[in-house]
């Protein structure tokens, strides 16, 4: 009855286990998926970064952004409407705090379009960068970098300043008119006034993260779940057997080292 009872018992364990190894090996393929995605992005800078720019208008605009056209260099020829300026916030580079400036750009056909000029580190007062250098609001030909809108964080800002680079929320904080091209903005690599700031961001790093060692831990601990489930029941077997007979002796594994103190023990006999 006692050896029926403990079956039970460890069926019931082996199938926690068994819970617990599929869980692992979910979360291990959720971080080969993860790992693949940053793997993609890597390969997509790669791919586009260093090409020769082309004109924007040779680029698909559509309501829903094309991830093949992310880092892509494009050709713009406009002017900069620099009284719509806004500020992005809590955006550090380098562990420092700071700011993007976002600028609209309308095109020669009448497009607006959000230029990311730059990053602007934070102020003495914390809430603003102490000097927001504006570029020139000439007609002028820019290259920058498409980038994908980002989503709103439904958080509130200070005029003048927006949460994310969210197109609908720069619209509607800056009154801009339409038409605007809102699945992508584009980023400047270089000084919009050839000044020092605003800052243009650098290339990305090629940084595919520890997805990789954290699927093989989480394979790692499915495993480990067995052998422990395994090494208890091997225990409490021992166990059971020394108590039904006296003479049963487990066999106890070597350890190492212990042949070389066995010979030395002999030698000093």
């Amino acid at each position: 009855m006692k050896y029926l009872e403990s079956w039970k018992r460890w069926a019931v364990w082996f199938l926690i286990a068994t819970l617990f190894a599929v869980a692992c090996v979910f979360l291990s393929q959720w971080q080969f998926d993860r790992r693949s995605q940053a793997v993609e992005k890597i390969q997509l800078i790669a791919q586009n970064y260093d090409r020769p720019s082309v004109p924007l208008d040779s680029v698909s605009v559509q309501d829903t952004f094309d991830p093949g056209l992310e880092w892509l260099p494009v050709e713009v020829s406009g002017k900069f409407l620099i009284e719509d300026t806004v500020l992005v916030r809590n955006r550090p580079l380098n562990g420092q705090p700071g700011f993007l400036q976002l600028i609209p750009f309308e095109l020669t056909s009448g497009e607006l379009i959000a230029i990311e000029a730059g990053w602007l580190p934070t102020g003495n007062l914390s809430d603003s960068p102490d000097v927001n250098p504006l570029p020139s609001s000439e007609i002028q030909t820019i290259t920058g970098r498409i980038r994908p809108a980002e989503p709103t964080l439904g958080r509130d800002a200070p005029a003048g300043q927006i949460a994310t680079i969210n197109i609908e929320s720069f619209i509607e904080k800056q009154d801009l008119a339409e038409p605007v091209i809102k699945s992508f903005y584009l980023r400047l690599d270089k000084s919009s006034n050839n000044n020092d700031l605003p800052k243009a961001l650098p290339r990305p790093a090629p940084n595919e993260g520890n997805h990789l060692s954290y699927a093989f831990q989480w394979i790692l601990f499915a495993v480990l779940a067995f052998g422990a489930l395994w090494f208890a029941v091997r225990e409490e077997i021992h166990v059971r057997r020394l108590a039904l007979d006296a003479s049963y002796r487990p066999k106890l594994r070597k350890k190492f080292g212990d042949e070389d103190k066995k010979i030395e023990d002999e030698a000093n006999r």
